[in-house]
């Protein structure tokens, strides 16, 4: 676990983080404090994500984009393009 307690510190600086010990399901909640100790995103990393560095990684860069699209620091016309994306469904059609 410290190589993911330093990849959350680095991520998520200035924030304070704290990962609640494991849920039933394997998961873990991820709470992140700014400097006034007031809880600014709770989000749950899956135990899929806790096993697996790579998807470890994007699940925490997943959070950050959360966290920036909160406070507003991605333009809006980013917003709009991710809620595009997200929204597409592939067809493996011929």
């Amino acid at each position: 676990m410290d190589r993911l307690d330093q990849l959350l510190s680095d991520t998520f600086s200035p924030y304070t983080h704290h990962l609640g010990p494991a849920r039933p399901d394997g998961g873990r909640v991820l709470t992140l404090k700014n400097a006034e100790g007031e809880t600014v995103l709770r989000r749950v990393i899956a135990s899929e994500h806790l096993g697996d560095a790579r998807r470890c990684e994007e699940a925490i860069q997943t959070i950050g984009r959360d966290l920036a699209v909160q406070e507003g620091r991605i333009g809006e016309e980013v917003i709009q393009a991710l809620r595009q994306r997200a929204a597409q469904v592939l067809n493996y059609d011929a």
